[in-house]
């Protein structure tokens, strides 16, 4: 398998990976201007509206994947003609899980500034760490068993590996457990860190 053919599913994650990060920013920025507050007045559960949000950053991170796949293709990588519809549900399952992330991840920035910090030091580890860039077992067999193990227990591996499957029309059973599993742990803390009996966000002074 020539090398821009294995890297691609990897470079479609990281698309999946940066959106992710950068639609939780406007969580940040809500809470910090004061809009998280009117929204939290909609007659609605709050894991409601963080669903929402999530969905919504889940269908742009597809969409922005698909356009680099566009690109990648013009550029001359081959890409199987029935991957394009397979990998639908693998980019929707990876845009989901990160997404998931980065609105845990926004839970505990109180500051705008401070976000910016905090992706470079979750995006760049997940990324190199994970099985994007080279095969796993390459890492094994040179001898980095650290490395290894460290990239076997990144979310972000997983969600590549159900990515590089897909776009040759194969499922990955237990990446696809894996990411849906973390999933839900990602969304469900994120959930109970926007509860506002929790402290990330806060109701204001009740009336008497």
């Amino acid at each position: 398998v020539e090398y821009q053919v294995y890297v691609i599913p990897g470079l479609a994650a990281m698309v999946l990976l940066f959106n992710g990060m950068q639609s939780s920013l406007s969580m940040v920025y809500d809470r910090e201007m004061g809009m998280m507050r009117l929204l939290l007045t909609a007659p609605l559960p709050r894991w409601y509206l963080l669903l929402c949000k999530l969905i919504a950053g889940a269908a742009l991170s597809v969409l922005q994947a698909y356009a680099f796949m566009v690109v990648a293709r013009v550029v001359g990588v081959d890409i199987p003609l029935l991957g394009w519809l397979t990998v639908l549900p693998a980019l929707i399952l990876g845009g989901l899980m990160l997404g998931a992330l980065g609105l845990l991840l926004s839970v505990s920035i109180k500051q705008l500034e401070n976000f910016a910090g905090t992706m470079n030091f979750v995006i760049f580890p997940m990324f190199f760490l994970s099985s994007a860039l080279y095969p796993l077992w390459k890492l094994r067999e040179s001898g980095a068993e650290g490395v290894y193990w460290l990239a076997r227990l990144n979310p972000f591996s997983y969600a590549v590996e159900l990515i590089r499957f897909a776009l040759y029309g194969q499922f990955e059973g237990t990446s696809a457990i894996v990411v849906v599993a973390c999933t839900l742990v990602f969304f469900a803390a994120a959930a109970l860190g926007y509860d506002p009996q929790r402290g990330a966000i806060r109701r204001g002074p009740q009336p008497a």
